[in-house]
Formats: C-alpha cells, structure tokens, sequence
C-alpha cells in the first residue's frame, strides 16, 4: 500500500468528509485529515517534514495524487566563482547552509543541462529564468533564477508564493503550488521558495516526483506558471535541524507580475549513475537494489509479510547519513515492487517492500552501509554494506 501522503483512498476518503464552505483553520484540517486517515487500511508510516512556506504547503503533501516538489538547499560553496544561470544547483547545494534541506546533491551541476528559458510580465522590472532540468527517471529537477532590474528586492531574503495561491492550488486539487502542467494533462506538484544570492538575484530548486507517474514523460511539454508571488524576510523560530522546521516570513510584499516557462523533459540520464542490483537476504530483510544517480539515491527492501513496516538509514563509508526525503511502503509480487496486491488470490500473504529517497551518494564514495529499524520499536533488524562501482 502507498504510503498514506500519497494515497488514492485517502484522497477519495477526504473527499467524502464533509468540509465547510469558508477554508478551514490548523484545527480543522486536522480533524478532517484524521479522520480519513482513521478510515484506511493500515500503512507504512511515513516521517513527519515541514515543507517551506507556511501550513499549507506542508498540508498539501497529504493530498496529492501524482507528485511532490521540494526544495532543495545545501552543500560545497565552489558555486560563489561560476557563472551564474549554468551553476544555479551548485550554489543551491553550497555548504554550511542551516536552512531546510532536500536531496542534497554534489554533483548535480555537473549533470544537468543548461536550458536559459527566460519569461517577464510586462510593466514589471523581473525576469525569471529556467537555468537547468535533470531527468534521472524517477526526479525531475529543475533550477529557477528571479532577477530584478532594479533594487526592489534589495531588503528581503525570500520569495515565494501569496499563502492565497497556495491554498487556491489546494483547493483546486492541484496540491502545492508550482504545478507543471504537461502537454498529455498530467499534473506534477512542486512547492516553490526563492533564497537570495544577491540583492537583484533569487534562486531555488525545485524536485517533481516522476516515480509516481503511470509513464515515461520524457519528451513532454511541460508548463510552469508563477504568480502572486511575495518578497518576506524569512527567518527560522524551531527547528530540530533534521525533519522539522518552523518559519517566520516577516514584511511580506507583494509582488506584481505572472511567469509562464516552457520547456521539454528531457530524457531519462543514466550519467553518473551506479547500482547495486544483486539481491542480500539478512535476518528475512531482503536488499534488492541500490542506485545512485546524480539525483537521488533509491534503496528498495523486501521482508516478510509478518514483519512490521521498517524505517531505512543510509550512510556513506565515512559515517556521514544522507538525508531521507520520501518512503513508500507496497508489496513485493513477482519479482518487482507494487502498490496494491488486491490482484492476487491471498494478498495478505504478500511479501512487503518498501523503497526510500535519499540524498545523493558523493561520487568519490564508494562503499553505503543501509541500516534498517522496525517502524514500531525501533529495534535495528540487520544491517547491510553496499559497495559500489
């Protein structure tokens, strides 16, 4: 089974809640959120994360049907001397950063392909550009730059979308802001939150998930309109420096103008990319696959049907974790992974999988030691070395 962000009987649950006509406050969607979530089979759990910009985006993660954007911040600062619009992912994964952090990624730059598609709206002085798209097959990342033509944005740190727009997308089913709309109508969702490089240069990442996906898009227009966006100053007021963040996003502006981006996915990249595709049984866990693209790196488990759902820790050889961005929990049904089992005469009796995101795999690391806990007691089950080409 999905796990329950990405549900589709949690979607067609929270649908048949009643909901009031005005839009609803923290509580209330709690409640309702509750309440559908109470209504489903049992699922993996998944680890609690605060997406940037505000309630409803983080909201939005538990209603949407295809895929989930986020934004990528840190690691090495060589980005500072490089020109701009071909190293925007090198200056987004510079280091030292203390600020949310998504599928961080050294040698993305080096992958991606330059596009410099830019789009203005008249009667404003800003111009936002598409500076590089990479296609691993199961991420879409895409790098955007906003610049002014004048010092307007000088005395913020931030932009990002009007909590208007955000909560409009929600409710029209879009889930977060950032939609990439594609030319066969699939929908790809991706939350959007500009950090400063310069006073007249904003920068961010966006990652769609394209595993979620029914088909191959590569070779597919795709669109990206940006409005009713706003400057802030965004500071930090919690944060665990792992899964939670609390923002503040003070002095917010309005800022005037819509950006229309086109562009074709490009095809699936298999540079850089390393796997280990040999399956290792360890205490009944089962580690069938790890691969490692420029990305993200993809670890896809199996254990047994009576075994409860497992947590996945990733760690390079020299200690140092990767970031976990997203599980799924399913079946493992004819030698490949599934969402639903319900076509086969005793589901139940269905060995489990469940494959995770991390980070990428530094390209000069070599060996990964996958560890892996049960999601209910936190008791370690087994541990794995993986080395890699």
């Amino acid at each position: 089974m999905r796990n329950k962000n990405f549900d589709a009987d949690l979607l067609k649950t929270l649908n048949e809640q009643p909901m009031p006509a005005a839009p609803l406050t923290d509580d209330e969607f709690a409640r309702v959120l509750d309440a559908a979530c109470a209504k489903l089979p049992q699922a993996k759990k998944t680890v609690k994360r605060r997406f940037p910009w505000g309630r409803v985006a983080a909201a939005a993660a538990a209603c949407m049907a295809v895929g989930l954007g986020s934004v990528n911040f840190a690691a090495p600062a060589v980005a500072e001397q490089l020109p701009v619009v071909g190293s925007l992912f090198s200056w987004l994964n510079r280091g030292g950063q203390e600020d949310y952090t998504s599928l961080h990624s050294e040698q993305l730059n080096k992958y991606a392909e330059t596009v410099e598609a830019t789009a203005e709206s008249a009667d404003t002085p800003y111009t936002l550009t598409l500076g590089q798209v990479f296609n691993d097959g199961d991420w879409l990342r895409i790098s955007l730059m906003l610049t002014a033509e004048d010092d307007s944005l000088a005395g913020f740190n931030a932009i990002g979308p009007s909590e208007d727009a955000v909560e409009k997308a929600l409710q029209n089913g879009g889930g977060q802001y950032g939609t990439l709309v594609l030319d066969n109508g699939t929908e790809l969702n991706g939350a959007v939150s500009f950090e400063k490089r310069d006073d007249r240069t904003f920068v961010t990442g966006i990652n769609y998930e394209l595993f979620l996906a029914p088909d191959d898009l590569a070779g597919h227009t795709a669109t990206l309109t940006l409005s009713d966006l706003v400057a802030c100053n965004k500071s930090i007021l919690e944060t665990d420096g792992q899964s939670y963040w609390h923002y503040d996003y003070a002095d917010q502006t309005p800022l005037p103008g819509s950006y229309t981006l086109t562009f074709t996915i490009p095809e699936v990249s298999d540079a850089g990319v390393r796997t280990m595709e040999t399956p290792v049984e360890q205490n009944g866990i089962t580690l069938q696959s790890v691969t490692a693209t420029p990305a993200a790196t993809k670890v896809l488990l199996s254990f047994p049907a009576e075994q409860h759902w497992v947590n996945v820790r990733l760690f390079t050889e020299d200690g140092t974790e990767l970031g976990h961005e997203r599980g799924e929990g399913g079946w493992w049904t004819d030698g490949a992974w599934t969402a639903d089992p319900a076509d086969f005469d005793h589901p139940e009796q269905c060995t489990k999988a469940s494959y995770d995101y991390f980070a990428a795999v530094p390209e000069n690391c070599r060996s990964l030691t996958v560890k892996v806990y049960d999601f209910d007691t936190d008791a370690e089950l087994t541990t794995f070395t993986v080395e890699l080409p």
